[in-house]
């Protein structure tokens, strides 16, 4: 009865904040049904209602003045309608709290543990036989009992909450704007309990109802390493029809007479695989001058997303590596100026670089002293026997290592916006063991070689 009393006195409240808005709308609306009418007047006949110096007089007042008292009545809230707001804060010590939330959903619980009731009955309003439609639970009810199920881990039971939430929703309910409710709230929380127990296409089917953008940091985190490279990792990428191999001969002077063969991926972004690029004694010679130590961040940090172990390997450590360097010129027809030392890395048995973008995005201060990287330059040094695959989740590609080849991919736009869909991870090793040599160019020095086309910052 007490909490019938608050519901009362919160109506009561709500109903006189509404009235006072009525009639601020009111006033709103009888101002512009006589702004239209003069409107319509001086658009008659222009030049008779402006030959009347009270008309000029009268809308050059509307415009300097009128309009920025309009704004400011519109725009802050008078103070008889904050009394009213204020009065519900007041009111929030007399409703119930969290702790009385999840004592009636324990009870609800309970009642359908001992009777056998489903979350499709009570969503009716059927409790065992006695059936009254009016007690039927909202959309909005079935969920949240579906979140305590969470809670206490009864993950199917919270399965079918969300099945009855999403059975119950009303497409046009303008009041789940109040509460920040909509399909996309199910679908997330309903994805990630599915993620969780590693049933990820049945998650991805929810997830793909919504965007990436309205799930949390962490669920998003978990959706890209498990559902997407989890699920990639074990496909092979099969060459789209409109798509092909080719020599290239065009992108330096040198390879008009020496061209290299060159497979095309995609388009967006733009992403090839050389083959027999790297040759057998450069692969012998880096690794025998190989040191290798723990991949790490920065200078003592084990890193958290690579199980690896790698070695920089400048451009002046020898003719090999000049070679090399300008090998990837020929093939990306890039300036190397700036661009970072080459890196070795080994993965051995199980090893693997988790979901991660190749660009840093910095800072645009720090962008113009530092340059992003522009393209990635990755060689495969050796077959590997099973797994170790370059998996690209939201490209749907999936590249095998081959022994002397090497994937060349743009890390930006045109517009030198990062591409959000290089994010990219390197599947765990099975059997073998894998060696890469990566180079990652810089963007500075590629002005005058790479220049902005038209219509370049849509990407913006």
């Amino acid at each position: 009865m007490k909490l019938l009393e608050v519901e009362d006195e919160l109506a009561e409240n709500l109903s006189g904040y509404v009235e006072k808005l009525k009639r601020k709308l009111s006033i709103v609306e009888k101002s512009l049904c006589n702004l239209k009418a003069k409107h319509i007047q001086m658009k008659m006949d222009y030049e008779t209602y402006f030959g009347n110096p009270l008309n000029s007089f009268s809308l050059i007042y509307r415009l300097s003045s009128s309009w920025k008292m309009w704004l400011k009545y519109t725009s802050e809230s008078q103070k008889e309608e904050l009394e009213h707001i204020d009065e519900a804060h007041r009111m929030r010590t007399q409703l119930p709290t969290s702790s009385d939330l999840q004592m009636a959903s324990r009870g609800i619980d309970e009642l359908m543990a001992y009777y056998k009731l489903t979350p499709e009955e009570l969503g009716v309003g059927n409790l065992s036989g006695y059936t009254r439609p009016e007690t039927a639970l909202s959309s909005l009810d079935c969920y949240a009992l579906g979140e305590f199920c969470i809670q206490i881990r009864k993950d199917a039971l919270a399965e079918a909450w969300f099945n009855a939430s999403l059975r119950l929703f009303k497409e046009n309910n303008s009041v789940y704007n109040v509460y920040d409710f909509s399909r996309t709230t199910i679908d997330t929380s309903w994805g990630a309990l599915l993620i969780k127990n590693n049933q990820y296409d049945a998650a991805f089917n929810h997830f793909g109802q919504s965007s990436l953008s309205n799930i949390s940091r962490e669920v998003q985190n978990q959706f890209e390493e498990d559902l997407g490279a989890k699920r990639n990792c074990s496909a092979k990428f099969r060459l789209p029809n409109h798509l092909h191999c080719r020599y290239n001969s065009s992108t330096s002077p040198f390879l008009h007479i020496a061209p290299l063969k060159m497979e095309e991926i995609s388009t967006d972004p733009y992403m090839v695989v050389y083959h027999d690029v790297i040759y057998e004694n450069e692969i012998n010679w880096l690794l025998d001058n190989s040191d290798f130590r723990t991949s790490l961040v920065g200078e003592s940090q084990i890193s958290t997303l690579r199980t690896s172990q790698d070695m920089p390997f400048g451009a002046n450590s020898g003719e090999v590596m000049r070679n090399i360097e300008k090998r990837i010129k020929d093939m990306t027809g890039l300036s190397m100026d700036l661009s970072e030392d080459f890196m070795l890395i080994n993965y051995g048995i199980g090893g693997t670089y988790k979901m991660h973008y190749d660009f840093y995005v910095y800072s645009e201060p720090l962008r113009f002293l530092r340059g992003e990287r522009i393209v990635t330059v990755l060689f495969y040094l050796g077959d590997v026997e099973l797994s170790g695959s370059t998996v690209f989740p939201f490209l749907n590609i999936s590249i095998t290592p081959k022994k002397g080849s090497a994937v060349m991919w743009y890390n930006l736009h045109n517009s030198g916006d990062v591409h959000q869909k290089t994010q990219h991870c390197a599947c765990p090793v099975v059997v073998g063991s894998k060696y890469v040599l990566t180079k990652w160019i810089n963007e500075l020095h590629q002005t005058f070689i790479t220049p902005c086309m038209k219509d370049s910052n849509i990407h913006s």
